[in-house]
């Protein structure tokens, strides 16, 4: 089977390739690998061979959570509690065959048919603080390749619009992870984690301070990706090579490299690494109540087995007296009736200590 034919399925999202994928960017046939559920994760990661490649067959069964399996993936707003961003999706910069929607949270690719590989970069760079955002996949995921990473504003987003390709880390001014669970930098590619698909949430970290990219799937850590990024100045960025494939932000995230979260990487650092740190440390009720609304994702307990631990989806808690706001890059506005909420104005300048109630 071509290329083609792997990305243009998505007329007919039900039909299925059976047996080899043909050739893929010059490379020779591959058997394709699967890969069990998240139990399985740390036995078969380094014992893939040979890496996982693309298919027509869209990937089931990695969803956050149980829409996609009862119908209701088109309503689905699992996870997404948030109603403020730091970034969103750059109109400016996004390759032809990307489509930009609700608030530019949302691109869609191809939306008639593919014809290579189309991308989209974040409005927000990045250089020398923290950064976490998560990506749910929307619609189903298959192909040659759908990516999530970073990358520098030297990438031509228009350069393989005719080519299907994976095409974050493709050089070296980008890293990609694949929904094949393979990462990508420099053209070089190393099994990481397992396959993702439609429903699948998928947490990034950009640890600027230190130079290290980390992937979350589910809200689940699958450790550090890559090292070395100090010094850069890099871009959130998503590609794909499938027709009607879309991608939607559903957190964009970024502190300050400050004592305080450097204090919550220690504690995360110190404290066994299968307990959540929110529970096994006292806290004030409102500090605790920020943290977990805010870093959750760093302060989560990090199991060997991801599948002993249920994924938890988290409610936002917003004033009473105020209406979650549209999709934006606005800081969050702080209550003036901190003590009505449970949130003291302490807890509030915690992650965002340049900011005054």
């Amino acid at each position: 089977m071509s290329n083609k034919n792997l990305d243009e399925s998505a007329s007919d999202p039900h039909k299925t390739s059976r047996g080899r994928v043909g050739e893929r960017d010059g490379e020779d046939e591959e058997e394709l690998s699967e890969i069990g559920s998240e139990d399985e994760f740390h036995r078969e990661r380094d014992m893939i061979s040979p890496l996982t490649v693309g298919s027509a067959r869209p990937v089931k069964g990695e969803a956050f959570c149980d829409c996609y399996k009862t119908g209701r993936e088109r309503d689905c707003l699992c996870g997404e509690d948030d109603n403020y961003f730091d970034w969103v999706w750059d109109d400016s910069s996004k390759s032809s065959a990307s489509h930009l929607k609700m608030d530019k949270r949302e691109v869609l690719f191809h939306v008639d048919y593919s014809c290579g590989t189309a991308a989209v970069r974040g409005t927000l760079p990045m250089q020398q603080d923290q950064y976490y955002w998560e990506i749910k996949m929307t619609t189903p995921v298959y192909g040659t390749d759908m990516m999530v990473g970073v990358g520098t504003t030297d990438i031509d987003l228009n350069k393989y619009r005719h080519k299907f390709c994976s095409m974050l880390g493709r050089d070296g001014d980008s890293w990609g992870l694949s929904y094949t669970g393979i990462k990508h930098h420099k053209n070089n590619k190393q099994s990481y984690a397992t396959k993702f698909g439609q429903g699948t949430v998928i947490g990034v970290y950009l640890d600027m301070w230190n130079g290290t990219l980390s992937f979350y799937k589910n809200r689940k850590p699958l450790g550090v990706a890559f090292r070395g990024l100090q010094g850069k100045t890099l871009y959130p960025m998503v590609s794909s090579t499938a027709a009607r494939s879309g991608m939607k932000v559903i957190r964009s995230r970024s502190f300050k490299t400050s004592l305080q979260f450097m204090c919550c990487q220690m504690l995360r650092k110190v404290i066994p690494k299968h307990l959540d740190v929110l529970a096994a440390v006292q806290l004030p009720p409102g500090l605790r109540e920020f943290l977990e609304n805010n870093i959750s994702w760093l302060l989560g307990p990090c199991p060997r087995d991801f599948a002993s631990v249920p994924a938890r989806c988290l409610k936002r808690h917003h004033d009473s007296d105020s209406e979650p706001g549209p999709s934006s890059s606005k800081r969050p506005q702080y209550s003036e009736h901190a003590q009505d909420t449970g949130t003291s104005k302490e807890s509030q300048l915690l992650l965002h200590p340049n900011h005054s109630t």
